[in-house]
């Protein structure tokens, strides 16, 4: 075998990876689309929630569960640095699961600051009917951090369902809070 042959077969390699990381992504979003539906004829709106407080406070509660993931994040950060006795961060070596837990920290905190203000704004206008949409969507993406943070533990590409999860999970809030904003669309 010559030495250039090895660059090349590491090139195929990484663009199979690349490929295949891209269909399961691909599969996630329509998995996690087609969840969102089923789920959404499961799950019965909570009722008497017509006055703005009461809305707020579904929402609250709703946001609580994203909060306590995060925060367990946060718990695992600091286990994996005692663990890894990595105490400084700035001089400590850190190992792969310490960066593997960081990087997943900072990814839910920003997936978290988009689903977190995106829910107050679908709650808030979403037609009493519509309600359970709220409850499925903080379900499914509390499930996508989850997935995408074991997935990491395993392999970079295998955090692909997770993100794909949501980042569906996301859109769909964001896009329906947006267009009930804009009074283009009228749900239940």
């Amino acid at each position: 075998m010559s030495d250039s042959s090895l660059p090349q077969r590491a090139s195929r390699r990484r663009k199979s990876l690349l490929r295949g990381a891209l269909m399961l992504n691909g599969a996630s979003v329509v998995v996690t689309a087609l969840l969102f539906v089923l789920l959404l004829s499961l799950v019965a709106a909570p009722m008497g929630l017509n006055a703005p407080g009461a809305r707020m406070a579904l929402w609250a509660r709703l946001a609580l569960w994203p909060a306590l993931l995060l925060f367990g994040m946060v718990v695992g950060v600091m286990a994996m640095r005692g663990r890894t006795q990595a105490f400084n961060p700035i001089e400590d070596p850190e190992s792969r699961g310490q960066r593997v837990c960081q990087r997943v920290l900072a990814n839910s905190v920003e997936q978290s600051a988009i689903f977190i203000p995106a829910l107050a704004a679908l709650v808030a206008t979403l037609p009493q009917p519509s309600l359970g949409a709220a409850v499925v969507a903080t379900g499914l993406f509390v499930l996508g951090r989850l997935l995408f943070w074991a997935g990491y533990l395993v392999h970079p590409f295998a955090r692909a369902p997770g993100m794909a999860m949501t980042l569906t999970v996301n859109l769909i809030v964001l896009g329906w809070a947006v267009l009930l904003q804009l009074g283009g669309m009228q749900p239940g």
